[in-house]
């Protein structure tokens, strides 16, 4: 038995770390990867789906049980719309006298009770005439003139009127609060302007309106006052509006997207403290959306359950993890320390400590190359002391073959002088502009200079390329007083004005090159503007140009795109540019630059 238990030890020891780690792991890992992606990926996400999807089916329900309710409301509109009785006596109705609209009034209102006792939720009907004149049947009242509209005078400023009129179709009018007998009541409308089929150029006979009881609304939706119920369905119009609530206080609010109705909800106190999530469905036909808000911790009550075991039992097992960590992590933090310390020494420069080996697994591999580290060091100490002195005597060799740039300057002054001894003055001129753009160009191009030595080397610049095409373009520039003083960077604007020539004004005759420096509209920033009248660009090449945030390829990154690049390094944000173009008329490119 102690000869098994010395085994044991010893196959413990050379354990590899590998083995060890990847026990650990999979003894911590598997049973979190099985709980969490069963539960998480499986239990919460299926159950939510099917929530979602039972919650939006009801709603789709609720829609097709409110346009079935709606289409019987339509007929009845219809009825009365094509009821020849009610348009003739309503053509009589206007400008009769006293008796006689007294007779027509009576005939209107026993035809309108007709109509909506044949309809259970109608609560009035209204005609409402151009002229100001209305009939009204009220089922509450029951009476001809004590109707739902006797707080209001002229029925044409009502919002069912106003809504109706100039449109042909059938209007559906969102739940509106009336104001009768100092009580509110909410109906939503149907509206339909009356014609007489028979004598069209008459034009409009009347406005109808028909009053529908909110409970309808409510019905369909299975709208209730329950706090304790874990969801609510409500409805709002095509702007958000509501028409369906179970306060009749809040009709009318809008909202117009989900977080509002999630806080509109809180706010009524029906949910408080509660998760809520929601659902909607729109009605392709009426624009009306259908909402459903549910407390979500009430509907995965159970799932809820099962995670709290999942998660004791996850507990459990993390302990059991640890506390196998830590009853092996001692033996090998140990080595790991004597390493520590012999590194410590090396590095305070004992190359002769040695560490101990005393097993095969990845710390005594870890031991065996720090050995043969503090071997190798010191042979590359020895070797980097020799390579140093190889290295120094290298570098002087390269400094004394160096080639001095200004012999290439004094041999082209000396060509210069031959030019003028000769009298080839357009020579020297193109020699001595050479000489100076050289200069600029290879002396720090990296730093910045004031704009009017950017000015002058421009200029000499380009007379190089107007002697060159033969003076087949003009060349203009102007920098105001101003900026003149001010420092940019050396040959920023350079590659600009050489693409102008080069692709824009190379092939034409009576080209022109224009070049404008000053202070640009915003603060302390200056505007740059080249501009030609050559070849253009195209769109695309435009497009490409003008993309702020383009990566280019290396072939790309000359000329126009190594201005864009350096401006955004030397700038940032602070620079900008931008490129207008037409083919066969000119390109315009504009720089704006901060103010060192």
């Amino acid at each position: 038995m102690k000869k098994n238990r010395k085994g044991f030890r010893q196959r413990y020891r050379n354990l590899s770390f590998r083995k060890f780690f990847g026990a650990s792991l999979c003894l911590f890992l598997f049973p979190v990867l099985v709980l969490q992606i069963v539960y998480v990926r499986f239990s919460i996400s299926e159950m939510n789906k099917r929530v979602n999807e039972q919650i939006f089916n009801n709603l789709l329900q609720v829609s097709e049980k409110f346009t079935l309710k709606l289409e019987s409301y339509e007929d009845t509109v219809y009825q009365i719309y094509s009821d020849k009785e009610i348009i003739r006596n309503l053509e009589q109705y206007q400008g009769a006298d006293e008796a006689k609209k007294a007779y027509l009034f009576y005939l209107l209102n026993e035809r309108l009770k007709q109509f909506v006792e044949s309809r259970k939720g109608i609560r009035c009907i209204s005609l409402i005439c151009p002229t100001g004149e209305s009939v009204t049947y009220d089922t509450q009242s029951g009476s001809a003139l004590d109707n739902i509209w006797r707080d209001y005078e002229d029925l044409r400023l009502t919002v069912p009127y106003q809504e109706t009129l100039d449109k042909s179709e059938v209007v559906l009018i969102p739940t509106q609060n009336i104001s009768t007998g100092g009580s509110i009541e909410s109906l939503f409308f149907l509206g339909k302007e009356l014609y007489d089929t028979e004598n069209l150029e008459q034009g409009l006979v009347a406005i109808l309106t028909i009053g529908i009881e909110q409970e309808e609304l409510d019905n369909i939706c299975n709208v209730t006052q329950q706090t304790d119920n874990p969801s609510i369905n409500f409805i709002t119009d095509n702007y958000g509006y509501v028409c369906s609530f179970p306060d009749i206080s809040q009709m009318g609010k809008k909202m117009t997207d989900q977080e509002d109705v999630l806080e509109f909800i809180q706010s009524q106190n029906m949910f408080e403290g509660k998760n809520l999530c929601s659902n909607w469905y729109q009605d392709d036909e009426t624009g009306w959306i259908f909402h459903n808000v549910y407390d979500q911790d009430n509907m995965m009550h159970d799932i809820n359950v099962l995670q709290g075991i999942y998660w004791i039992l996850l507990a459990a097992d993390v302990l059991a993890v640890l506390l196998f960590l830590n009853s092996t992590n001692r033996y090998y933090v140990d080595y790991l320390k004597k390493i520590i310390e012999g590194i410590r020494q090396v590095n305070e420069g004992n190359l002769d400590v040695r560490l101990v080996v005393d097993r095969q697994n990845e710390l005594g591999q870890i031991g065996e190359n720090f050995n043969h580290m503090v071997d190798r060091v010191r042979t590359l100490i020895e070797e980097v002391e020799e390579i140093s002195k190889k290295k120094n005597q290298a570098e002087i060799k390269a400094l004394e073959s160096q080639i001095n740039p200004h012999f290439l300057y004094n041999t082209l002054d000396a060509i210069n002088w031959m030019a003028v001894r000769n009298n080839e003055f357009e020579i020297s001129k193109m020699i001595s502009n050479l000489g100076s753009i050289l200069r600029y160009s290879t002396n720090q191009s990296n730093e910045q200079i004031d704009i009017v030595g950017a000015e002058e080397w421009l200029k000499s610049y380009v007379s190089l390329y107007q002697l060159r095409y033969g003076h087949s373009f003009d060349f203009k520039i102007y920098v105001e007083d101003e900026v003149r003083h001010i420092k940019i960077y050396k040959l920023l604007i350079q590659p600009i004005v050489e693409n102008a020539i080069i692709h824009g004004l190379k092939d034409m005759q009576g080209g022109m090159l224009c070049v404008d420096i000053g202070l640009a509209e915003q603060p302390g920033k200056i505007h740059v503007i080249v501009e030609d009248n050559g070849a253009g660009m195209d769109k695309d090449k435009v497009d490409f140009y003008n993309q702020k945030d383009g990566e280019w390829s290396h072939s790309q990154r000359i000329g126009l795109t190594n201005v864009f690049e350096r401006i955004q390094l030397y700038y940032g944000e602070k620079g900008d540019w931008h490129i207008s173009s037409m083919e066969g008329l000119g390109t315009i490119i504009e720089l704006i630059l901060p103010i060192s």
